[in-house]
């Protein structure tokens, strides 16, 4: 394998920089977010174990998500990178920490690819009036034009992110107004934000909920993916973060909500059993279209978030080529477009056969139609493996204030990175005890198998290539640092000049 300073130099594999503006960076978290398909798709399945007390599953996962979110600010003020997670582990816990970030998220937003576009296959299915098995023709469709999508210029794809991202959210909280003015099925409480409803599990169901309940928040970091192509990055990625996940909490926590009180908060059975259960209560409660407009926003959603997570991935892919602890040809760009095109490819290709895997080959009636198979197991699996990302670089951001932060803050620093690896590994634990249904009791395994590939590549890179090692998180788009900020040695970090 060529290392990348012999085939693809720096200096010539640059993404588009300054092309985004705060808009499309705001945008392009809230489209992988994708609050209209995971309203539809999503808390279904958390309300499978979590019944009733859904609410409280969406809510441990936003708390979570928002101490993440308070790390990844921390590294964005100070650089910018394609490669956000790969880099800022590197720069945290190490060289080796930085590229397990980078093999283990890369892997789990690749995941979400074929989740995505097996829901916009089986909704476009459900919406024309289909059988469900024609879903593998709509996937291939909407591959080919992720694929388009992916490698024209990315500032086309954010503001269709953003306007459907604006219409399927209107659509949503008109009926969570509704419905909440109506009180639901039995009056309006506080109940579905305690422990005491889960259909199984007890707290353990709020805890196995928050896997699928982090999958719906998963994204609001994705604005730091693209630092190196937005304009001011680390005054426009912060914002971007900010906006994305207090947004997203409230919304899951009022869009829950509704449903919950909706189906009645001891009918959490029946609300975990409903595959359409916000399209049920939107016809139960709401007049007109709206429930047909609802599942038209959801399908749009799937298939913008679909573009989000491919593009997402691949930048980590590209920042790993490009220096080369993954193959150099990775790490090149389109020569127009100045996209990752060939690690596009990779990822639409290698989404394709794993869908069709998935989809054909863990046959299983819990989960219902094939499609449905798709979903539920790539969501489950990749939410794991992002999760093990995230507890690292909360970890690795207690560690980079503390050798940073000149005016330390122990409950801000120390305290809050320490409560999102907390409520992250209680997901991690609610998804193995008591054990989900086949087939996704695999996927804790087949995520501890990536991470023990991960090791034997990164093993394999330190023996033959440890140059390519020594580059881990080299190549930033900006670097800087706030005044109240020092190294380790005690002096100003000012910035520095791209590698």
């Amino acid at each position: 394998m060529a290392t990348q300073a012999s085939t693809t130099p720096a200096s010539e594999q640059r993404l588009a920089k300054g092309s985004l503006s705060i808009v499309d960076a705001i945008a392009i978290s809230i489209s992988v977010i994708a609050p209209g398909m995971a309203s539809l798709l999503n808390v279904p399945g958390v309300a499978l174990v979590a019944g009733g007390s859904t609410p409280l599953a969406f809510l441990l996962g936003g708390v979570a998500c928002l101490a993440l979110a308070f790390v990844v600010i921390g590294f964005t003020r100070r650089m910018a990178s394609a490669g956000y997670a790969y880099t800022y582990a590197s720069r945290s816990l190490g060289k080796s920490a930085g590229f397990m970030a980078g093999w283990m998220y890369a892997f789990g937003l690749a995941c979400f690819v074929p989740m995505t576009m097996a829901g916009v296959s089986f909704l476009f299915c459900d919406l024309v009036g289909l059988d469900v098995k024609w879903w593998p023709l709509f996937f291939l469709i909407g591959m080919a034009l992720l694929v388009v999508l992916s490698i024209v210029r990315i500032k086309v794809t954010t503001r269709v992110q953003l306007l459907v991202g604006i219409v399927t959210i209107a659509v949503i909280v008109i009926v969570d107004a509704v419905v909440t003015a109506k009180g639901g099925a039995h009056g309006n409480t506080g109940a579905p934000f305690t422990f005491g409803h889960t259909v199984k599990g007890g707290s353990n169901g709020v805890f196995y909920g928050i896997i699928l309940g982090v999958t719906s928040y998963i994204g609001f970091e994705t604005a730091a993916d693209f630092g190196e192509e937005t304009a001011n990055p680390r005054r426009a990625v912060p914002i971007a973060i900010i906006a994305a996940t207090g947004f997203a909490i409230v919304f899951y926590a009022w869009t829950t909500y509704s449903l919950s009180i909706g189906f009645g908060v001891k009918n959490g059975a029946a609300f975990g059993g409903d595959s359409f259960a916000l399209k049920t209560i939107a016809k139960r409660f709401v007049d007109g279209p709206i429930a047909t407009l609802v599942e038209i926003g959801a399908m749009l959603a799937a298939f913008i978030v679909c573009v989000g997570c491919a593009t997402a991935s691949t930048r980590t892919l590209f920042a790993m080529g490009r220096e080369g602890t993954l193959p150099s040809w990775l790490g090149r760009t389109h020569p127009k477009y100045q996209t990752p095109a060939n690690a596009t490819l990779m990822v639409a290709g290698i989404a394709t056969v794993l869908a069709f895997v998935a989809g054909f080959g863990l046959s299983n009636s819990a989960l219902g139609a094939r499609p449905n198979n798709v979903y539920f197991f790539f969501a489950t699996l990749g939410t794991l493996a992002v999760i093990v990302v995230y507890i690292e670089l909360c970890f690795g951001g207690a560690v980079f204030f503390r050798r940073t932060k000149r005016r330390y803050n122990v409950l801000a620093h120390l305290v809050v990175p320490v409560i999102g690896a907390v409520i992250f590994g209680a997901a991690l634990y609610g998804s193995i005890y008591p054990a989900p249904p086949k087939p996704l009791r695999y996927t804790p395994y087949i995520t501890l198998a990536w991470i023990i590939v991960g090791l034997v590549v990164l093993m394999g890179l330190r023996a033959s290539r440890p140059e390519a090692v020594a580059r881990i998180g080299s190549i930033l788009g900006e670097e800087g640092g706030d005044e109240d900020d020092v190294e380790p040695t005690g002096k100003a970090w000012a910035p520095q000049p791209s590698t």
